[in-house]
């Protein structure tokens, strides 16, 4: 676009394109944002894993829950993230 031989054809292009990507980042924003106010931490949103606070056998733990998966069925301790979910 910022070449001199770029038509102004390419350069709508661009700012199309710009726009487009802000807007969508503009939405996972807010979405992230309505996740939180819920109780829920977006942990990784392209491969759509959150995480929420529950209480298992009296101790603070995450629940965890991945895009595909059918229901929440996995548990973390604080900290522990992905690599340590355990099955509920």
């Amino acid at each position: 676009m910022r070449r001199p031989a770029a038509s102004s054809e390419e350069t709508d292009r661009f700012e199309q394109a710009t726009a487009a990507l802000r807007s969508t980042e503009e939405d996972l924003e807010a979405a992230a944002l309505a996740l939180d106010a819920m109780g829920v931490a977006l942990k990784h949103p392209v491969e759509g894993l959150v995480d929420f606070y529950s209480y298992r056998d009296g101790e603070l733990v995450e629940l965890c829950w991945k895009l595909g998966e059918d229901r929440v069925a996995h548990w973390h301790r604080i900290g522990e993230g992905f690599p340590g979910r355990k099955p509920l």
